[in-house]
């Protein structure tokens, strides 16, 4: 996709990643926001990479959510088990949508890592809530190991830490065992949620166990501790004062005085223990109480009482905020729905039984202006085999291209989308023909377009779409042919009935976006129309931003002049020239990609 596309064309750029996914994109206001079964953005006319990054992810990561969630799923009142689904479900569904397009991989690693870059996206703090270092835990190396965002690793590490000190140590180890399972263990957001009970369940049984057995942790600081005692002692660096025995890291003594005494003197001794310690001494006997670790019995009733204001925001929320704009004035244009018309299989057969013979000829003549084009042609060089006699004097002027080059010019590669007006004015009466019969202006140019479609079909290098708008209404349009579709098979659609108004900016729009799918490096849009739209002001707009997008816009008005909204236009007044007016007009976009 050229530069300049994502610079001018953000709403057409938005249109054509929406319909790639399947999904509906509004484009207008100033929030960005999805409502289950459309993405907004805002209308956003900058040029701005981050902006459109922040775009972009938005709307893959939006589309998963409306492919592969369960917006019916129940939590409960837990808050936290509604954020571990959600942190394991986002994981999901992407990595899912990554399968059918590999390239929101990358899109989404982007966002992720300006994320981090602009401090969206955190570590774990040592005064985080528990319930908040467990959930970025899972969040961040989930996103690390199964997305491949791998610019989280040094947060997932700090993250663990902070994790290790505030959970046993036994839980961490189960945690990490649940989450192995992640991706492949998970074909629904109810599998997600299950997971998530999971994850709960295990820390409350980690939790429950008794207080008095060390964590591996523990035992491993109790060892390095008495180790590095053991080596001080040894080089006669430090000795052990009487700190050390009183608080028990020296109970040989306390072990002989304690089984040389009765239950009574024990008791004794234990109540006036505090009393003989200096204020130094005091501390170290509270720190040695403090080093039992966290009071994991009451963690699992502070987990399930965090509330929202406990956790960090969720990154995509971030993100939406981040596409805000500050103008609320600016409006709103949906991309319209791509409808199939139902049409009539009878008729659609007899139109192109009509329209046969005459596309014939006019992909003969077609054919032969594209073959006249990119004929083999010699072209003299300085170096060669095969020396062009006639230019042989040339060398004695200094000129040494007297070798003969064979040039093929390449096919015209180009896509072309013809948009066709089916609005109520286009079922206004035309007498033509013999026998003076009366038909409308939209059965002309639909038999016009028929047979210009069935024409490009056998030229190679030429890929035609063709759509109709409106649709049902305002809000749809009709798809006639999809770029790369046969005629044949889609001949009913082009059995349509005039009606309803002129919307042509969403029109555009949706025909602009089919075009960007497009893998031809030349585009044009052609729009044939017998009216004014609805929105002229809006429709300049967007016509502009096909063109700064590499779209070339062609208008042919049907007893109206079009100048005003494209640059090249032509208006045809008898509609019984529509064919050859198209033909020409046809012809002249070909011989321009040759």
């Amino acid at each position: 996709m050229r530069n300049n596309t994502l610079h001018h064309a953000f709403p057409i750029v938005a249109a054509a990643i929406g319909n790639r996914f399947g999904i509906q994109v509004k484009v207008g206001g100033d929030q960005a926001y999805t409502d289950g079964k459309l993405i907004q953005l805002p209308a956003y006319n900058g040029n701005d990479p981050d902006y459109q990054d922040y775009a972009w992810g938005l709307l893959a990561h939006e589309a998963a959510h409306l492919r592969y969630s369960d917006f019916t799923l129940v939590y409960g009142q837990s808050v936290l088990r509604r954020r571990l689904c959600g942190a394991i479900e986002d994981v999901r569904i992407e990595y899912e949508l990554a399968k059918v397009f590999p390239g929101t991989r990358l899109t989404l690693r982007t966002v992720i890592e300006k994320m981090i870059a602009n401090g969206g996206f955190a570590a774990a703090h040592q005064d985080d809530h528990p319930a908040n270092v467990l959930y970025g835990y899972v969040l961040k190396s989930l996103r690390a190991r199964v997305l491949g965002q791998t610019a989280l690793n040094p947060l997932v590490e700090i993250s663990e830490q902070v994790l290790k000190s505030l959970f046993p140590a036994g839980a961490l180890i189960r945690l990490k065992g649940l989450l192995s399972e992640v991706p492949d263990s998970l074909a629904s957001e109810t599998d997600c949620l299950h997971l998530a009970d999971r994850i709960l369940t295990l820390i409350e049984q980690e939790c429950e166990k008794p207080a008095q057995e060390d964590t591996p942790q523990q035992q491993t600081q109790s060892t390095q501790e008495d180790s590095d005692i053991e080596a001080s002692v040894s080089k006669g660096e430090t000795e052990p004062d009487d700190d050390h025995y009183r608080s028990g890291t020296n109970t040989d003594d306390a072990d002989s005085s304690a089984g040389s005494s009765g239950p009574d003197e024990v008791a004794d001794n234990d109540d006036m223990a505090g009393m003989d310690l200096m204020p130094s001494q005091m501390a170290d006997k509270e720190l040695a109480g403090q080093e039992d670790g966290p009071d994991y019995p009451s963690l699992m009733a502070t987990l399930q009482s965090a509330s929202d204001a406990d956790f960090d925001r969720d990154v995509f929320e971030v993100v939406k905020s981040a596409l805000a704009l500050d103008d609320r004035d600016a409006p709103e244009t949906v991309m319209p729905v791509g409808l199939k018309p139902l049409g009539n299989a009878a008729a659609g057969l007899n139109l192109l039984n009509h329209v046969q013979s005459e596309s014939v000829k006019i992909r003969a003549a077609l054919q032969g202006w594209v073959q006249s084009q990119s004929l083999d042609r010699s072209h003299p060089v300085g170096r060669g085999r095969r020396v062009i006699g006639r230019r042989l004097p040339q060398l004695a002027l200094g000129d040494p291209r007297v070798f003969a080059r064979r040039v093929v010019k390449p096919a015209p590669n180009t896509a072309i989308h013809l948009l066709l007006d089916k609005s109520e004015s286009m079922d206004e009466p035309v007498w033509g023909g013999k026998h003076q019969s009366v038909t409308n202006r939209l059965s002309i140019a639909l038999e016009a377009s028929m047979a210009l479609a069935l024409a490009f079909e056998g030229i190679a290098g030429v890929n035609l779409g063709m759509t109709a708008f409106p649709g049902m209404d305002d809000t749809s349009v009709f798809r006639l042919l999809e770029h790369g579709e046969r005629v044949r098979a889609n001949s009913a659609a082009f059995s349509l009935r005039a009606g309803g108004t002129t919307p042509m900016t969403e029109a555009v729009w949706f025909a602009a976006a089919a075009l960007l799918r497009c893998r031809e490096p030349r585009k044009v849009l052609l729009v044939m129309t017998d009216g004014q739209p609805n929105d002229i002001l809006s429709t300049l707009e967007i016509l502009q931003r096909c063109r700064n997008s590499g779209i070339e816009t062609v208008g042919v008005g049907l007893g109206l002049d079009v100048s005003h909204l494209f640059p090249v236009a032509i208006m045809i007044n008898e509609l019984r020239e529509l064919r050859t007016q198209l033909f020409e007009l046809s012809k002249a976009v070909l011989l321009a990609a040759a």
